[in-house]
């Protein structure tokens, strides 16, 4: 199996430090998957100006992490799963919301379960959502504006989620206790 360092502040690359520097300043702490990404300078960087550019979007931070967690799930990235459950309950996201989301199942929130199921058929569909897909989103009071960010969520964590599956990164402290695994999705 494939294993990457985990590289602290100072033994990351020199062109990783400052970018390090930045999400520890922006988050109290720098994640086990962004210190995989410093083994690239460019791929932090990447990574990094990915996120910032999510955040970003006209949607709330409740929304960002409902989209993240979505993709995650779809994806089955048990990493990118934990962490955004457990950003998703900070920016507001309640534990019902978490759950179903958790499980691939409806919101009862029709304007989030349309976000949520939106962000999902985009990443299994690889980014060929179907006419009535698209309806369905703009029918939820979303416009074409949000359908670009939500690629936007989609791109982003797709980087993330198939650098976990290639390099298994440990899960955080921060993060385990909403561990997540494939086996909780029940939405299939």
């Amino acid at each position: 199996m494939l294993s990457y360092p985990i590289p602290t502040n100072e033994a990351a690359p020199e062109g990783s430090r400052a970018t390090l520097a930045a999400v520890e300043k922006a988050w109290g702490f720098a994640p086990n998957l962004m210190r995989t990404f410093a083994n690239s300078p460019a791929v932090l960087e990447g990574a990094w100006a990915l996120l910032t550019a999510f955040s970003k979007t006209r949607f709330t931070p409740a929304e960002q992490q409902l989209i993240s967690l979505a993709i995650s799930v779809e994806n089955e990235c048990g990493y990118c799963a934990a962490a955004h459950s457990l950003m998703g309950k900070g920016a507001g996201l309640t534990a019902a919301e978490l759950d179903a989301a958790r499980a691939g199942q409806p919101l009862l929130s029709p304007r989030h379960e349309a976000l949520r199921r939106f962000a999902t058929v985009v990443t299994a569909t690889r980014g060929n959502p179907g006419a009535s897909d698209i309806d369905a989103f703009l029918a939820a009071g979303y416009d074409a504006t949000a359908i670009l960010e939500v690629m936007l969520g989609v791109a982003t964590k797709t980087l993330m989620n198939y650098t976990d599956h290639v390099a298994h990164v440990p899960l955080d402290t921060a993060f385990k206790a909403t561990a997540w695994t494939a086996e909780l999705k029940t939405g299939r």
